[in-house]
C-alpha cells in the first residue's frame, strides 16, 4: 500500500489539508502497518484501491477518537467550522461501512477469543 496514495485518500476523507494531515502521520503509518499485516498477499489493483481507501477511513476514525479525548468540541480549518461530535459520528459510520466492504480481502477479526469448553 503506497503511503502517498493513502495520504491522498486520507485528505479526501478527512477534509484536512496535506499540511494539517502531517500532524497525524505516525497514526496513519500505524494504520497502514496494521492493514498490511492482515491483508492477503495477492490482491488485484481494484482490491488494493479498496483497501487503501478503507485504511484512510480507519485512520480518520482512529484520529477522530483521539480528538474525542481532547477538551475542545469544535475547530476551524480555513473558512470551515467543524463540530467534533458530528466528525466522530461520521468517522465511525464510515469505518463500519468500509469494514463490511473489505471483509473479503482482509481479516480484521483475527486474534484471541474466549470460548467455553465442555468437560
Amino acid at each position: 500500500m503506497s503511503l502517498k496514495e493513502l495520504l491522498d485518500r486520507f485528505t479526501l476523507v478527512s477534509g484536512l489539508s496535506m499540511q494539517e494531515t502531517s500532524r497525524y502521520l505516525p497514526i496513519i503509518e500505524d494504520c497502514r502497518a496494521y492493514f498490511e499485516e492482515r491483508m492477503r498477499s495477492e490482491l488485484t489493483e481494484s482490491e488494493k484501491r479498496r483497501l487503501t481507501h478503507a485504511c484512510a477511513v480507519y485512520a480518520f476514525y482512529k484520529i477522530s477518537r483521539i480528538m474525542q479525548s481532547e477538551d475542545f468540541t469544535s475547530f476551524k480549518v480555513g473558512d470551515v467550522q467543524f463540530d467534533l461530535l458530528s466528525v466522530r459520528q461520521n468517522a465511525e459510520s464510515l469505518w463500519h461501512e468500509e469494514r463490511e466492504n473489505i471483509r473479503d480481502i482482509i481479516d480484521l477479526n483475527g486474534g484471541f477469543a474466549f470460548r467455553r469448553v465442555r468437560v
